[in-house]
């Protein structure tokens, strides 16, 4: 640990410093990230529990104010006050110091779902309002009118971005709850009858679909993207997510890690050739991480490129919907329903499917897919 000494900090250092903590003075820290940005954390002991407090941005608090705040702090917490009840933060200031510690780990599309619902159907009722004050009260007054309106998508997406702010302030202690919106969830409007079911097409109208596609204008990683996506009967996230490195091209399979699949579970694909020569396609002049990449170097596809894609070919289907006409080409060929089930990532679909999670059938699996593959290949 750096010893401590007070007022050993001094400007040009706040802005020259390299990446690492300098202690100040008063538990006053400058704290500078690899990123370059620079704050001003004061460890200080309240109540008997040592605390982090925030004082904001170096670039915008001066060295002498921070000093001052941090004093001020000192004097509160050594009285057995508590610095931080008079620095409640409201609501939308706490999501956005929240959205600033996501977004450098998020990817493209997660900003884009936070935001969305944040600006405008949660902050306009809960942004005024202290944040330890939000209660259940509250979130049900902002998810009750999406759920009337059959926004169940929204709700779900407002009630993630609301719960993640609740949990930022409870860590940060300017609140002691944790947050109401599954409570408040379970209360709402329930969805009018079934499940979503997406367009789908019969499985023998895949591969006319496909060539009406690769006979529009739309990207070349757009068409890739999508073929890749009916062969290997992927939810479109999955493929627009995919990076080289999950791919086995020796082994010819592809491998979704965790934290890209909706089950939170490792995916293996046998990757049928068809599959392999998209692929191939694909490398070709892409030096980047993404093996289906957006029109902007680097970035990822956008969240509704393949959707526009099918609508340009006048195809009446979504992406999600090739997953449907695999599963109904399965099961009009005999397929068995375990490796079908296997196929779409459904191990959670049944007990009799999850008894046998423990070997994905991977090598069963490769005939199917090599068979639907050229089912759909004209």
């Amino acid at each position: 640990m750096p010893r401590l000494s007070r007022n050993a900090l001094s400007a040009a250092m706040v802005r020259s410093a390299g990446p690492g903590n300098y202690v100040d003075g008063n538990g006053l820290m400058l704290r500078v990230r690899k990123s370059g940005s620079r704050q001003w954390v004061q460890r200080l002991t309240i109540h008997g529990r040592r605390v982090d407090l925030g004082l904001g941005s170096a670039e915008l608090v001066k060295l002498a104010d921070a000093r001052k705040v941090a004093a001020d702090n000192r004097a509160i917490a050594r009285t057995g006050g508590d610095p931080r009840r008079s620095k409640v933060p409201t609501f939308a200031k706490a999501e956005a110091a929240c959205f600033a510690e996501r977004r450098e780990v998020w990817r493209t599309d997660g900003a884009q779902h936070w935001r969305g619902p944040m600006d405008r159907y949660v902050l306009p009722k809960l942004g005024a309002m202290p944040v330890d004050k939000v209660g259940s009260a509250a979130v049900y007054e902002v998810l009750r009118p999406l759920a009337l309106a059959g926004k169940h998508a929204t709700v779900k997406m407002a009630g993630t971005a609301i719960t993640a702010v609740l949990e930022w302030a409870r860590i940060a202690e300017f609140r002691a709850e944790g947050s109401p919106v599954e409570t408040v969830r379970r209360r709402l409007p329930k969805r009018v009858g079934g499940p979503k079911h997406y367009p789908a097409l019969h499985f023998s109208e895949v591969a006319g679909a496909l060539a009406r596609i690769d006979a529009t204008n739309c990207a070349p990683s757009t068409k890739r993207a999508m073929r890749f996506t009916a062969l290997t009967a992927s939810r479109q996230v999955e493929v627009r997510r995919a990076t080289w490195e999950q791919f086995d091209l020796e082994a010819a399979t592809w491998v979704k890690p965790a934290e890209a699949t909706k089950t939170a579970k490792p995916h293996r694909v046998p990757l049928s050739r068809q599959a392999l020569d998209v692929l191939a396609e694909a490398r070709k002049g892409n030096r980047g991480a993404l093996v289906f990449p957006g029109t902007r170097p680097g970035a990822m596809m956008g969240n509704v490129v393949m959707t526009q894609a099918l609508r340009n070919a006048g195809v009446a289907a979504s992406g999600h919907g090739f997953r449907s006409s695999f599963k109904g080409w399965a099961r009009q060929h005999d397929v068995d329903e375990l490796l079908s089930e296997f196929a779409l990532a459904h191990v959670e679909g049944s007990a009799t499917v999850a008894a046998y999670a423990r070997d994905d059938l991977l090598e069963k699996r490769r005939p199917v897919m090599q068979a639907w593959a050229e089912c759909i290949s004209g």
